[in-house]
């Protein structure tokens, strides 16, 4: 009994930390409110003026940023990139972009990426 608790303890753990993904923060320089939509789904329900995206499981995203004022045309970025440039290992990260007016336009341009912090999971043992 105490053998199958802990395997369905490790693989809990090991599903859990699969779905593990990137993280994407958007925030208007302005304080312009904007809808965030990544890969055609809206992430956040009501405007906001900074909107993070969690958990995508892709490394490259369509982005597009709808302003709530109706004036302001849309960002549409067909392939923005999330996780870290390189051939080598990568682990999820968070990435920030920030929207920026230049030349009159709002524009989105890369702010930072960094690992992104995961909390190993805790192993519970049952003793009997």
């Amino acid at each position: 009994m105490r053998s199958t608790i802990a395997l369905l303890a490790c693989l809990f753990g090991l599903s859990a930390q699969a779905q593990i993904a990137h993280d994407l923060t958007v925030f208007s320089e302005d304080g312009k409110a904007f809808t965030l939509v990544v890969n055609g789904q809206a992430v956040n329900a009501e405007p906001a003026s900074s909107v993070t995206a969690s958990d995508i499981h892709v490394d490259y995203a369509r982005v597009v940023v709808r302003f709530a004022d109706g004036t302001t045309p849309d960002i549409d970025r067909k392939n923005l990139q999330i996780a870290d440039p390189g051939t080598g290992a990568k682990g999820p990260v968070v990435a920030v972009y920030a929207i920026k007016e230049k030349k009159g336009e709002q524009v989105l341009r890369f702010v930072s990426r960094s690992d992104k912090k995961i909390q190993a999971p805790s192993v519970i043992i049952i003793n009997n």
